[in-house]
């Protein structure tokens, strides 16, 4: 009997360190990235692990795994989307491939946000499977229903199953355009060009002169009275 529950303890403890390999970098794509209540871990229908706030938060190298929210919420990330739940969610999620799927549960609804900030709002037993490939994202409801709006919280559609919306898996940048460039009046532009004229004339004295002045001799029109 002892020997059982040693092999017990040492199965469950194997299967949580390959769920919850405590490395730098999670190796499937899902990572918790915020907590802030009682979050159960759940694999395979059994609780693995609890997570409380100021818990270390380990990385996950399974590519599905689930959640059941006791209280407060948790934040997940997924290729590349963030999963939002709290109080009373049980949601799974996975990514393989390019693929994201989100499964919620009976219980409280569980937001997902895609790349370029899309919101998809996922009621109880709804199921949905996001796709990106060129540039795009596929957001096709499995199951059950959920209401999208975009990044700013506009254009509100709701999703049913078997329909699917694409929406752009990056955030979409516009370029500004260029200030304009504010030309000076004509009288202005003038006045410049004046003083810049002004500025830029150079006075040029003539050099001193190298003529040495003769000095006139005048000659005396008097008449010696010696001479007759």
């Amino acid at each position: 009997m002892k020997l059982f529950k040693l092999l017990a303890i040492v199965a469950l403890t194997a299967f949580s360190v390959n769920a919850f390999a405590q490395t730098n970098t999670a190796k499937k794509g899902i990572r918790i990235s915020k907590i802030t209540g009682t979050v159960n871990i759940i694999k395979d229908g059994k609780v693995i692990q609890t997570l409380k706030p100021g818990d270390a938060i380990p990385d996950i190298t399974d590519s599905k795994i689930s959640f059941a929210v006791v209280n407060g919420t948790v934040e997940v990330e997924v290729g590349g989307k963030i999963v939002s739940a709290a109080t009373g969610s049980n949601f799974s999620v996975s990514t393989s491939n390019g693929q994201t799927n989100v499964a919620v549960a009976p219980g409280t609804p569980v937001a997902v946000k895609t790349e370029s900030g899309s919101n998809l709002v996922l009621t109880s037993n709804s199921e949905v499977k996001m796709v990106n490939t060129n540039g795009t994202v596929a957001i096709s409801m499995e199951k059950g229903t959920a209401v999208m709006t975009d990044a700013s919280g506009g254009q509100t559609r709701t999703v049913q199953a078997g329909q699917t919306v694409t929406v752009p898996s990056a955030t979409t940048v516009t370029a500004a355009a260029p200030a304009p460039v504010a030309e000076a009046p004509a009288e202005e532009a003038a006045g410049e060009t004046a003083d810049e004229a002004a500025i830029e004339t150079v006075v040029v004295e003539p050099p001193p002169t190298t003529v040495i002045p003769t000095e006139t001799v005048q000659e005396s029109e008097e008449v010696s009275a010696s001479n007759p």
